[in-house]
Protein backbone atom coordinates (compact mmCIF):
# COMPACT_ATOMS: atom_id res chain seq x y z
CA UNK A 1 0.00 0.00 0.00
CA UNK A 2 2.81 2.37 0.89
CA UNK A 3 4.51 1.73 -2.46
CA UNK A 4 1.23 2.27 -4.32
CA UNK A 5 0.60 5.54 -2.50
CA UNK A 6 4.12 6.74 -3.31
CA UNK A 7 3.62 5.89 -6.99
CA UNK A 8 0.33 7.82 -7.10
CA UNK A 9 1.96 10.87 -5.46
CA UNK A 10 4.89 10.77 -7.88
CA UNK A 11 2.54 10.56 -10.89
CA UNK A 12 0.50 13.49 -9.59
CA UNK A 13 3.64 15.56 -9.11
CA UNK A 14 4.82 14.90 -12.68
CA UNK A 15 1.38 15.79 -14.04
CA UNK A 16 1.36 19.04 -12.09
CA UNK A 17 4.84 19.91 -13.42
CA UNK A 18 3.66 19.38 -16.98
CA UNK A 19 0.62 21.58 -16.44
CA UNK A 20 2.80 24.26 -14.86
CA UNK A 21 5.20 24.22 -17.81
CA UNK A 22 2.34 24.76 -20.25
CA UNK A 23 0.87 27.57 -18.17
CA UNK A 24 4.21 29.41 -18.26
CA UNK A 25 3.75 29.99 -22.01
CA UNK A 26 1.00 32.64 -22.19
CA UNK A 27 1.06 32.57 -25.99
CA UNK A 28 0.36 28.86 -26.24
CA UNK A 29 -2.84 28.59 -28.31
CA UNK A 30 -3.62 24.97 -27.39
CA UNK A 31 -1.96 21.94 -25.83
CA UNK A 32 -1.39 20.52 -29.32
CA UNK A 33 -0.10 23.14 -31.73
CA UNK A 34 -0.93 23.09 -35.44
CA UNK A 35 -0.39 25.87 -37.95
CA UNK A 36 -3.49 27.22 -39.70
CA UNK A 37 -3.90 26.34 -43.36
CA UNK A 38 -5.67 28.01 -46.31
CA UNK A 39 -9.30 27.04 -46.73
CA UNK A 40 -10.21 24.49 -49.37
CA UNK A 41 -11.54 26.82 -52.05
CA UNK A 42 -14.75 26.12 -54.00
CA UNK A 43 -14.83 25.96 -57.78
CA UNK A 44 -14.64 29.39 -59.42
CA UNK A 45 -17.42 29.98 -61.96
CA UNK A 46 -17.23 33.78 -62.07
CA UNK A 47 -15.72 35.76 -64.95
CA UNK A 48 -12.29 36.91 -63.85
CA UNK A 49 -10.54 40.23 -64.38
CA UNK A 50 -7.04 40.33 -65.84
CA UNK A 51 -4.77 37.87 -67.63
CA UNK A 52 -5.11 34.18 -66.76
CA UNK A 53 -2.46 31.57 -67.51
CA UNK A 54 -2.59 27.83 -66.67
CA UNK A 55 -0.78 26.24 -63.75
CA UNK A 56 -0.24 27.07 -60.14
CA UNK A 57 1.17 25.09 -57.23
CA UNK A 58 1.78 25.66 -53.54
CA UNK A 59 4.38 24.67 -50.95
CA UNK A 60 3.64 25.15 -47.27
CA UNK A 61 6.15 27.48 -45.60
CA UNK A 62 8.04 27.04 -42.34
CA UNK A 63 6.21 27.25 -39.04
CA UNK A 64 8.31 30.33 -38.18
CA UNK A 65 8.62 33.27 -40.59
CA UNK A 66 11.39 35.85 -40.13
CA UNK A 67 11.22 39.56 -40.99
CA UNK A 68 13.23 42.77 -40.66
CA UNK A 69 11.16 45.70 -39.38
CA UNK A 70 12.94 49.02 -38.88
CA UNK A 71 16.21 47.13 -38.71
CA UNK A 72 14.95 44.79 -35.99
CA UNK A 73 14.49 41.04 -36.30
CA UNK A 74 10.91 39.88 -35.86
CA UNK A 75 9.39 36.41 -36.02
CA UNK A 76 5.86 35.24 -36.78
CA UNK A 77 5.26 31.94 -35.00
CA UNK A 78 2.50 30.19 -36.93
CA UNK A 79 2.09 27.47 -34.29
CA UNK A 80 1.49 29.92 -31.45
CA UNK A 81 -0.16 32.50 -33.73
CA UNK A 82 2.10 35.13 -32.23
CA UNK A 83 4.58 37.87 -33.17
CA UNK A 84 7.91 38.08 -31.32
CA UNK A 85 10.63 40.72 -31.21
CA UNK A 86 14.05 39.10 -31.28
CA UNK A 87 16.79 40.00 -28.84
CA UNK A 88 20.00 38.40 -27.52
CA UNK A 89 20.95 36.70 -24.27
CA UNK A 90 23.95 37.60 -22.11
CA UNK A 91 26.19 35.61 -24.46
CA UNK A 92 24.93 37.34 -27.59
CA UNK A 93 22.88 34.40 -28.82
CA UNK A 94 19.54 35.26 -30.44
CA UNK A 95 16.43 34.70 -28.33
CA UNK A 96 12.80 35.74 -28.34
CA UNK A 97 11.86 38.87 -26.47
CA UNK A 98 8.44 40.48 -26.19
CA UNK A 99 5.59 38.63 -27.89
CA UNK A 100 1.93 39.25 -28.67
CA UNK A 101 -0.82 36.93 -29.85
CA UNK A 102 -1.84 37.51 -33.46
CA UNK A 103 -5.41 36.22 -33.52
CA UNK A 104 -6.36 32.55 -33.59
CA UNK A 105 -4.25 31.27 -36.49
CA UNK A 106 -1.86 33.75 -38.09
CA UNK A 107 -0.19 32.38 -41.21
CA UNK A 108 1.54 35.07 -43.30
CA UNK A 109 2.81 38.61 -43.00
CA UNK A 110 4.48 41.49 -44.82
CA UNK A 111 6.32 44.62 -43.71
CA UNK A 112 5.18 48.13 -44.65
CA UNK A 113 6.90 51.49 -45.01
CA UNK A 114 5.54 52.66 -41.64
CA UNK A 115 7.64 50.15 -39.73
CA UNK A 116 4.83 47.70 -39.10
CA UNK A 117 4.31 44.00 -39.57
CA UNK A 118 1.04 43.29 -41.41
CA UNK A 119 -0.37 39.89 -40.43
CA UNK A 120 -3.27 37.78 -41.68
CA UNK A 121 -5.17 35.65 -39.18
CA UNK A 122 -6.54 32.78 -41.27
CA UNK A 123 -8.53 31.06 -38.54
CA UNK A 124 -9.94 34.26 -37.07
CA UNK A 125 -10.64 36.01 -40.38
CA UNK A 126 -8.76 39.20 -39.55
CA UNK A 127 -6.03 41.58 -40.69
CA UNK A 128 -3.75 42.76 -37.86
CA UNK A 129 -0.95 45.35 -37.92
CA UNK A 130 1.82 45.51 -35.31
CA UNK A 131 4.36 48.25 -34.70
CA UNK A 132 7.76 47.16 -33.45
CA UNK A 133 10.00 48.46 -30.64
CA UNK A 134 7.85 48.51 -28.65
CA UNK A 135 5.65 45.67 -29.89
CA UNK A 136 2.09 47.04 -30.05
CA UNK A 137 -1.01 46.00 -31.98
CA UNK A 138 -1.97 49.06 -34.04
CA UNK A 139 -4.79 47.86 -36.28
CA UNK A 140 -7.30 45.02 -36.28
CA UNK A 141 -9.76 44.67 -39.15
CA UNK A 142 -12.32 41.90 -39.83
CA UNK A 143 -11.68 40.05 -43.08
CA UNK A 144 -13.99 37.02 -43.37
CA UNK A 145 -13.15 34.31 -45.89
CA UNK A 146 -9.98 32.64 -44.54
CA UNK A 147 -7.38 35.29 -45.50
CA UNK A 148 -4.04 33.69 -46.34
CA UNK A 149 -1.71 35.26 -48.90
CA UNK A 150 -0.52 38.86 -48.36
CA UNK A 151 1.63 41.35 -50.28
CA UNK A 152 2.28 45.04 -49.65
CA UNK A 153 2.41 47.79 -52.27
CA UNK A 154 4.65 50.45 -50.70
CA UNK A 155 3.99 53.01 -53.43
CA UNK A 156 0.21 52.96 -52.95
CA UNK A 157 0.04 51.75 -49.33
CA UNK A 158 -2.14 48.80 -50.27
CA UNK A 159 -2.10 45.44 -48.53
CA UNK A 160 -3.30 42.78 -50.97
CA UNK A 161 -4.82 39.78 -49.20
CA UNK A 162 -6.28 36.61 -50.68
CA UNK A 163 -9.47 35.07 -49.26
CA UNK A 164 -9.13 31.36 -49.88
CA UNK A 165 -12.64 30.51 -48.73
CA UNK A 166 -14.15 32.88 -51.30
CA UNK A 167 -11.70 32.90 -54.22
CA UNK A 168 -11.18 36.65 -53.84
CA UNK A 169 -8.41 39.15 -53.33
CA UNK A 170 -8.90 42.36 -51.35
CA UNK A 171 -6.85 45.55 -51.50
CA UNK A 172 -6.78 47.35 -48.15
CA UNK A 173 -5.59 50.94 -47.86
CA UNK A 174 -3.44 50.85 -44.71
CA UNK A 175 -2.09 54.41 -44.73
CA UNK A 176 -4.64 55.84 -42.29
CA UNK A 177 -5.41 54.93 -38.69
CA UNK A 178 -7.87 52.26 -39.75
CA UNK A 179 -7.69 49.99 -42.82
CA UNK A 180 -10.20 50.67 -45.59
CA UNK A 181 -11.17 48.30 -48.37
CA UNK A 182 -10.33 49.85 -51.74
CA UNK A 183 -10.47 46.88 -54.12
CA UNK A 184 -12.06 43.43 -54.26
CA UNK A 185 -11.73 41.03 -57.20
CA UNK A 186 -12.72 37.44 -57.92
CA UNK A 187 -9.65 35.25 -58.37
CA UNK A 188 -8.52 31.92 -59.70
CA UNK A 189 -9.44 28.94 -57.54
CA UNK A 190 -7.41 28.35 -54.38
CA UNK A 191 -5.64 31.76 -54.29
CA UNK A 192 -2.94 30.86 -51.79
CA UNK A 193 -0.27 33.35 -52.86
CA UNK A 194 -0.19 36.96 -54.03
CA UNK A 195 2.54 39.38 -55.09
CA UNK A 196 2.57 42.96 -56.33
CA UNK A 197 4.78 44.88 -58.74
CA UNK A 198 6.02 47.90 -56.80
CA UNK A 199 6.29 50.07 -59.92
CA UNK A 200 3.14 49.27 -61.86
CA UNK A 201 0.90 48.09 -59.02
CA UNK A 202 -0.04 44.97 -60.99
CA UNK A 203 -1.15 42.16 -58.69
CA UNK A 204 -0.36 38.49 -59.36
CA UNK A 205 -2.45 35.78 -57.70
CA UNK A 206 -1.37 32.16 -57.98
CA UNK A 207 -3.55 29.14 -57.38
CA UNK A 208 -2.27 26.51 -54.99
CA UNK A 209 -4.07 23.73 -56.83
CA UNK A 210 -3.35 24.12 -60.56
CA UNK A 211 -6.12 26.70 -60.93
CA UNK A 212 -3.95 29.14 -62.86
CA UNK A 213 -2.12 32.42 -62.36
CA UNK A 214 -3.99 35.72 -62.62
CA UNK A 215 -2.52 39.18 -63.20
CA UNK A 216 -4.72 42.18 -62.37
CA UNK A 217 -4.07 45.85 -63.08
CA UNK A 218 -6.38 47.59 -60.55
Amino acid sequence: MHRLAALILATAALTACGQSDRSQDPLQVAETLEAAKPAHSPAQNTDLKGEITPGGSFTEGDTTLKFKVNGRDVELDRLRSAVFEMTTDDKGAPMRGAGLRAGDGATNAATDRFGRLLVVDTRGGEFIAFSIDPLIMRQRFPLPGAPYGIAYDAKRDLAWITLTERNEVVGLDVAAGEPAEKYRFATVRQPNTVSVDQETGRVTITSGDNGGTQVIAP
